[in-house]
C-alpha cells in the first residue's frame, strides 16, 4: 500500500514524497505485530495525512474506518481462492482476521489468511484513493 501510494507520488511529484522510506511501513503487518489496528487502516491514515489538512484527514479516516467496519472482505480475490467473506465490525486486526479464521477454518499462518489480508489491503487502498480523489480532485 505505502509503495503504491508514496511510490507513485515520488514518481509524479518528487520531493518530499521521494524522501519517504516505504520500508518504514512494514511494521503495520499483523496489526503492528500485536493484532491491534489493521495495518491497512494505519498506513492509509498516514497516506491521507500526508496530502490533506488535519480536518480533512480526520473526516476521510473516519469515513474509511466506517466503511472498513461494514465491508464484506475480501471481494477482491486475484488468486481465485474463493475465500469466504466476513464483516469485521471493527478496525482491529484481531477482530477482522479472527472472524475470517472462525468462518473459514484457516489458521493465522496459512497462505489463505495471508491472501485474504493482501486482498483487504488492496481494497482499502482502492477506497482510500477514491476518497482522496473525491475530496482533492
Amino acid at each position: 500500500m505505502a509503495e503504491g501510494f508514496f511510490g507513485e507520488l515520488a514518481e509524479q511529484v518528487g520531493y518530499p514524497f521521494n524522501q519517504i522510506p516505504v520500508e518504514a511501513f512494514t511494521s503495520a503487518a499483523g496489526g503492528y505485530g500485536q493484532a491491534t489496528l489493521c495495518g491497512s487502516i494505519g498506513v492509509a491514515a498516514t497516506c491521507i495525512g500526508s496530502v490533506c489538512d488535519v480536518e480533512t484527514s480526520k473526516k476521510l479516516i473516519a469515513e474509511l474506518s466506517k466503511w472498513y467496519k461494514q465491508e464484506s472482505f475480501p471481494t477482491y480475490q486475484p488468486e481465485g481462492l474463493n475465500l469466504p467473506q466476513t464483516v469485521a465490525d471493527s478496525v482491529l486486526c484481531e477482530k477482522s482476521v479472527g472472524k475470517f479464521m472462525e468462518v473459514s477454518g484457516f489458521e493465522y499462518g496459512s497462505a489463505e489468511r495471508k491472501s485474504r489480508c493482501a486482498a483487504v489491503a488492496g481494497e482499502v487502498t482502492k477506497k482510500m484513493v477514491e476518497l482522496l480523489n473525491g475530496t482533492l480532485a
